[in-house]
């Protein structure tokens, strides 16, 4: 589509030589409107994640509520269009709304989480229950905004309807339509790209929603001004004067493609992220990156489709479609090859900024051509009711079904074919569903172009038939973490994948079992071993009552199995991905003792955090095991509101253990976490074993008895457990630091970057860790011997002997 012919003033042709509204500025202001629109989204997700957890059930319930808030606008946007004489103006009004919404989120947020938390106590503990109340508590934070977000697109079009039935007016209209759709996905592409890399990481959720409801307000001042000034225009009111009424049958199918398009192209998605996540990272950086891409994609199909249109007619779509098909099942044998990318170039590439962008050169030449491709066909659908009357009412009907069947598309793709098909049959089965679509309306393409069609279709289902099956090892490698080399393992004993943990497998090299997710390493049955039991001895010295124990995050269960060694009469555990319950069961009993089948033990898919929040359960012992924190939403458990929700759920002398990544980590954002804990508790010490930092903390005084201590060291299992079969009261020499030694860390490391204290503090709204924690991967592994150096002056070994009590 040539943009320039689409943006150029038109002469008038309304009555009384009054113009049509400037497409130039309303497309200006479209892809601004896209960028602020996305940027809220991802906002309103962090902060929905706050109140009803990380678990997909919850994400998808906040999916489903976003949608449906667009969804909804989009149907009455195109319903009320008819009544609007100034388009331009109404959007300004919009916006406005959207505007002062989001402005009010952090409010509603803090009303919203009280209330959720009451009525889901209050209320059945079902999955069904919990979902639906999920979907309403979201829905209530978003339904405003996104109610006007998705009434802007069929109120704008209205701007098109200027009564004229000309063929010439009527390219005009399709130009101009393809050109405001292509536009907002441009701008939800922008403001993907600056919302991960800048917004968020300077101004926190707060500051970037701030921000974006500013823009809504520079953009609806705008277009208040623009549509109220200099356009006067009376748009036709008489049905069938901007062309014929589409006929009934007309209308029900293109109402069933745009329905299909979002169905397959947001599954599409749903697959992708999946996968990308596997191969280029899960940091909140790399999930920006994917959906900026995966936009752009989009946005350059959506501009082509008026070309394909004007080129081929009412062929089009079918050969769209079809050609989607095909480009997908193209793409097949690439993706195992991606991680090539990434191997044995960490000296070359240095730095963060390096690696970000060959993470997005790995994204971009494996969505380019499936995803282009597919962003022909909803572009098609709206051009094509272009050459119609009641222009906006069509358009509303047909964004919000592409909208609803978005959100089928995500459920189905998580909760059905990514669990029993796997992705890369999940892929085969999307591509051979677009060319499915594309025979079902074979009806409009004449001529030769019907058999480019059937060929298409017939090549994408040889392409599926043969393809060969990607090498699952290379695939699962995790070498994008850190850019080293890959090893093939001897055997993949399990692979597992679901939207619950993403790809979760299990390798044996020379006997040694190892799982990962999403190739990152989560623990092993050989020396890393070690450090997970420390993760248990540890805060075992300072516990005073073995009653009630919450481990949250299971991995190997090697933790957990050497924690149910002590006298515990409870054990909670909460776990995310059935994927690693699976493989903690069947592959690591040795590493876990069985303990995953002890009666003690009640295992919960939940978020732990959520966990915590929704109950009012107090325990002796809070466990942590967790993967990096640079992970996406791993940070949500250093944050210093996760901190006061395990103050309120600890005993009075409870302890809450906490893993502290000390490799490819800064000194800044080792004091972070050490001084975002130490404002929600009094006493902490920090160990350091198995080359892993070990955070206990606790209200009271942290002190070992010595009597209790030696009476426990006598039971076999705590004693077998303890690596090196050391005595519990040894394992104080590990003792890196006290609190005055952590204290003085983080005060001089203020001191040298010139903050005051308070500013080292991650939250929920600033988001420091999740931002700040994936540069550090880019730094070498000697960096966490350098941070050792730093640490040591801090030492006081007359403090750690005082932790021995009676």
């Amino acid at each position: 589509m040539d943009a320039s012919a689409a943006f150029a003033p038109q002469p008038a042709s309304e009555p009384g030589g009054s113009r049509t509204p400037a497409i130039a500025l309303t497309c200006a202001l479209f892809v601004l409107s896209g960028a602020t629109g996305l940027i809220d989204q991802l906002c309103f997700s962090k902060y929905l994640t706050y109140i009803v957890g990380s678990t997909a059930y919850a994400v998808s319930a906040v999916l489903a509520a976003f949608m449906t808030g667009l969804a909804i606008g989009a149907h009455w946007g195109g319903k009320v269009s008819r009544r609007v004489q100034r388009p331009l103006l109404a959007y300004g009004v919009l916006e406005l709304v959207v505007a002062a919404a989001v402005a009010l989120t952090p409010l509603a947020f803090r009303a919203l989480t009280p209330i959720y938390v009451s009525l889901a106590r209050s209320l059945p503990t079902s999955l069904v229950t919990l979902s639906a109340l999920r979907w309403l508590i979201a829905l209530g934070l978003v339904v405003v905004p996104t109610l006007a977000m998705g009434a802007s697109l069929p109120l704008l079009s209205r701007s098109f309807d200027t009564g004229e039935a000309s063929d010439e007016a009527t390219a005009l209209r399709e130009r101009r339509l393809g050109a405001l759709y292509a536009l907002n996905t441009l701008g939800g592409a922008c403001g993907a790209l600056s919302a991960a890399y800048l917004i968020l990481p300077a101004v926190g959720v707060d500051g970037a929603l701030f921000a974006s409801a500013g823009g809504s307000a520079a953009i609806a001042l705008l277009a208040i001004v623009f549509g109220w000034r200099r356009y006067a225009a009376r748009l036709s009111e008489v049905a069938g004067a901007g062309g014929q009424v589409m006929p009934s049958r007309e209308g029900r199918i293109l109402l069933a493609l745009a329905f299909t398009s979002g169905c397959l192209v947001f599954a599409a998605e749903v697959v992708f992220t999946h996968l990308l996540a596997l191969i280029i990272g899960n940091s909140a950086y790399a999930f920006g990156l994917i959906l900026a891409i995966f936009l752009a994609c989009l946005c350059l199909g959506a501009e082509r489709a008026r070309s394909l249109q004007r080129r081929f007619g009412d062929a089009a779509l079918p050969l769209g479609l079809a050609f989607s098909g095909l480009g997908l099942a193209l793409s097949m044998p690439g993706w195992d090859k991606l991680p090539s990318f990434f191997e044995n170039s960490a000296l070359d590439l240095d730095s963060f900024a390096k690696r970000e962008a060959v993470r997005g050169l790995a994204a971009l030449a494996i969505l380019f051509l499936p995803t282009t491709l597919m962003g022909l066909t909803f572009p098609l659908v709206l051009q094509r009711v272009a050459r119609h009357a009641d222009l906006g009412r069509s358009v509303g009907r047909l964004t919000a079904g592409n909208t609803l069947g978005a959100v089928f598309g995500a459920l189905l793709s998580g909760y059905a074919l990514l669990p029993w098909l796997g992705s890369q049959h999940s892929l085969l089965a999307l591509a051979l569903a677009f060319s499915a679509a594309s025979l079902l309306v074979l009806s409009f393409a004449q001529a030769w172009r019907r058999y480019v069609v059937i060929v298409a279709a017939v090549l994408t289902g040889l392409l599926a038939l043969f393809v060969q099956p990607w090498d699952l090892s290379r695939l699962t490698s995790g070498v994008n973490v850190y850019f080293g080399g890959y090893r093939r393992p001897d055997k993949i004993l399990m692979v597992r994948e679901d939207v619950h943990g993403g790809v979760t497998t299990v390798t044996n090299v020379q006997g040694l079992l190892t799982l990962y997710t999403n190739g990152k390493f989560q623990g092993n049955t050989g020396g890393e071993m070690a450090a997970q039991r420390f993760f248990a001895h540890y805060p075992s010295l300072f516990v005073d009552d073995f009653q009630d124990l919450l481990v949250i995050g299971l991995g190997t269960g090697t933790t957990l199995g050497t924690l149910a060694g002590y006298p515990w009469q409870k054990i909670a555990v909460a776990e995310i991905s059935p994927s690693i319950l699976f493989a903690a069961r069947r592959y690591f009993g040795s590493a876990n003792l069985g303990a995953i089948d002890d009666p003690r033990v009640t295992i919960q898919h939940a978020d732990g955090r959520n966990l915590l929040m929704l109950q009012e359960k107090q325990y002796d012992l809070v466990s942590i095991e967790l993967t990096s924190i640079w992970f996406a939403g791993a940070a949500n458990l250093y944050n210093r509101e996760f901190y006061q929700l395990v103050h309120q759920r600890l005993k009075p002398r409870g302890v809450l253990q906490q893993w502290v990544q000390m490799h490819h980590m800064s000194r800044r954002d080792l004091a972070t976490v050490l001084n975002t804990s130490r404002r929600e508790f009094r006493h902490a010490v920090l160990f350091y074993g198995g080359r892993q930092g070990i955070l206990v903390t606790s209200n009271a005084p942290l002190l070992a008895s010595r009597a209790r201590t030696l009476a426990l060291e006598r039971t076999p299992r705590v004693a077998a457990t303890i690596p090196g079969q050391r005595p519990l009261l040894d394992l104080l020499n590990d003792v890196l630091l006290t609190e005055a030694g952590l204290d003085r860390f983080i005060a001089d490391t203020a001191a040298e970057l010139g903050k005051p204290i308070d500013d080292l503090v991650s939250t929920d709204s600033n988001l420091y860790l999740e931002y700040a924690t994936p540069r550090g991967n880019a730094l070498q592994n000697t960096a966490i011997d350098h941070l050792l150096e730093i640490l040591r002056p801090y030492q006081d070994p007359a403090s750690a002997a005082a932790l021995v009590g009676p």
